[in-house]
């Protein structure tokens, strides 16, 4: 995201602090956690739009054993399996959180599958772009990848996801593959049904935190896969492990400085009075 937008998200009262990388463990035991949903029994809480009509649950691997791992977990997914990816409506799952403390900080996690055939930034298959967003406002806006020229597929195909970039679509270039967690591929020119990779967010070393300040009382938090694509139908994704916690104040902290840095902003002040976020720091 670029300083400008962010001052005039600022600048609208919006005060929400889109994302930021840190080393991350996981939240320290004290933390109030308001929504969890790892998937073993159900779906609770999340919806289906755009061009999914539905939800289900699916076991799928935790780790980069392949599809015949024994590591294996409850996923909200296979999401977009079987759907077209040539319409102009996105793949949509959403979740509304409701009693929320207005101008609390929210830290969210969860786990993220990426399946088969994403051919990440490729010319006449791809984009294979998704999103996070809190508020409408996309904390992660990115491009996955499986693909790889000359291995198990034919075109180039960049990825633009990394743990410090991914807030943007537009580059640069990585491999497939990068950032992620476990991952997993034949490595065969068109057998990539079983090809995956799996991101963490909020959680592990070096991951992104993502953290939103409740504008209502309510919010509505949404993942998605862009539509409108010249694309094949097996690609797909999946959630697992979505937690809604209040941070730390030193969470908070660490979260606000690794934005600070990933912006260029070497120095700045604060306002007396003013809140931690974004948009009430201002340079010197």
């Amino acid at each position: 995201m670029k300083m400008a937008a962010l001052a005039s998200c600022a600048a609208r009262g919006w005060f929400l602090l889109a994302a930021a990388a840190w080393l991350a463990g996981p939240a320290p035991a004290r933390a109030q956690v308001i929504f969890s949903n790892d998937f073993e029994t159900d779906d609770t809480g999340f919806a289906a739009s755009g061009s999914l009509s539905a939800l289900s649950r699916v076991s799928l691997p935790t780790d980069s054993g392949g599809p015949s791992s024994t590591n294996t977990s409850m996923w909200l997914g296979k999401l977009g399996d079987g759907v077209p990816k040539s319409g102009a409506a996105d793949e949509i799952v959403s979740l509304e959180l409701s009693d929320l403390t207005l101008g609390q900080d929210y830290l969210v996690a969860f786990d993220l599958l990426i399946g088969a055939s994403w051919d990440g930034a490729a010319g006449g298959y791809g984009p294979d772009s998704w999103r996070f967003s809190a508020y409408g406002t996309r904390l992660v806006d990115t491009i996955f990848s499986n693909g790889e020229a000359g291995v198990n597929v034919g075109a180039y195909s960049p990825q633009r996801y990394t743990d410090t970039s991914f807030t943007s679509p537009s580059g640069p270039d990585m491999p497939r593959f990068t950032g992620a967690d476990a991952f997993y591929s034949a490595n065969q020119g068109g057998n990539y049904g079983g090809d995956y990779a799996i991101y963490y967010f909020g959680h592990g070393n070096g991951n992104p935190v993502l953290v939103f300040r409740a504008l209502r009382k309510s919010a509505t938090l949404e993942w998605a896969r862009y539509g409108n694509t010249s694309d094949s139908s097996d690609e797909y994704w999946a959630l697992d492990n979505v937690v809604v916690t209040v941070p730390e104040p030193e969470q908070t902290a660490l979260a606000e400085a690794g934005l600070l840095a990933l912006l260029g902003w070497t120095g700045f002040t604060r306002r007396a009075g003013a809140a931690r976020l974004l948009g009430r720091y201002t340079r010197t």
